[in-house]
């Protein structure tokens, strides 16, 4: 309890508020000189000086124990009494447990961060979440994907007919974008789909904008569609004759194929020389100029790690 107001001289000493709130003397301000006052000291602070001038001195009056609670009291303008009790049991308990547990927090030693993997180790797991594993990683080729057109083996039956006109609208724009083995990737994209998420086709669904949602997360997957990259954003939508853009929905389709983005996203050895693309989860639905580019990334990283490994 402080009773008076804020500055003024009290008991011969000047008080100051700090912005925390505690009540603090201005240090040696209103001492005399001498022995017992200011000069008295040039190391540390110390009480004696003010004791022996028959003033409080500030050890009586701060403490650093959080199980006491401590009262200044003050009678006008003078500091007559410094009473301290315990903290149990008083209405100010809770409080002095907050302040035991965040100095037991500030005392607890921060473990380091992990370290980080090697650059070429990120970059294999990138690039083998892009193929559908590290085995798939070993296996990869180049070979161009062959003409082949859709095949409803593992397609539900009651799905054969809009499948069939699915990979009908998809056949002359992924030729126009994506060259001579588009409808093929696109074909073994819908049939995957279809195959291992059925539900993700719904009724509600126009057959062009689903068409456009496969072209997109074909091109999207091959590095072919974006920025910087050689079929504009919205050249998807165009060939397509779809009044908005189908990447929200093209994303959903890959996101149900092959699951969500990992978490470390995508590392390069040249700062933006990597694939930053949706994953398909299969070599089958990569173009083989993609998987040319993904074999020397690949080979690039298992070199740095034969060097790390040997350093």
């Amino acid at each position: 309890m402080v009773d008076g107001g804020e500055g003024g001289r009290r008991h011969e000493r000047h008080w100051q508020t700090d912005l925390d709130g505690v009540l603090r003397p201005e240090w040696g301000r209103d001492l005399p000189p001498g022995p017992a006052g200011r000069g008295a000291w040039d190391g540390p602070w110390d009480d004696e000086p003010y004791r022996a001038a028959g003033l409080v001195g500030v050890g009586d009056l701060l403490t650093s124990r959080t199980d006491l609670v401590t009262r200044i009291v003050l009678v006008g303008d003078r500091l007559v009494d410094v009473v301290r009790t315990s903290a149990r049991g008083s209405e100010y308990e809770c409080a002095a447990l907050e302040i035991e547990d965040e100095v037991r927090r500030r005392s607890v030693p921060v473990p380091p961060p992990a370290p980080e993997p090697p650059g070429h180790e990120l970059q294999l797991a990138w690039l083998a979440t892009i193929v559908g594993g590290t085995d798939a990683l070993g296996r990869l080729d180049a070979e161009p994907l062959p003409p082949e057109p859709l095949s409803l083996d593992a397609v539900p039956p009651r799905l054969h007919v809009r499948a069939g006109a699915l990979a009908e609208r998809l056949e002359g724009p992924a030729r126009a974008l994506l060259g001579t083995e588009g409808p093929t990737a696109c074909h073994r994209f819908l049939a995957a789909l279809l195959r291992d998420a059925p539900g993700v086709l719904g009724r509600s669904d126009r057959d062009d904008t689903t068409a456009g949602a496969v072209l997109w997360a074909v091109a999207r997957g091959n590095d072919l569609v974006g920025a910087g990259r050689p079929v504009p954003s919205k050249a998807v939508q165009e060939v397509m004759g779809l009044a908005s853009s189908p990447a929200s929905r093209g994303g959903s389709l890959a996101h149900a194929l092959a699951g969500a983005r990992p978490a470390f996203g995508p590392v390069g050895y040249y700062r933006r020389q990597h694939p930053d693309v949706i994953p398909l989860g299969s070599p089958s639905l990569l173009l083989g100029s993609f998987r040319r580019r993904l074999l020397v990334q690949r080979d690039i990283a298992l070199a740095l790690r034969e060097n790390h490994r040997a350093s």
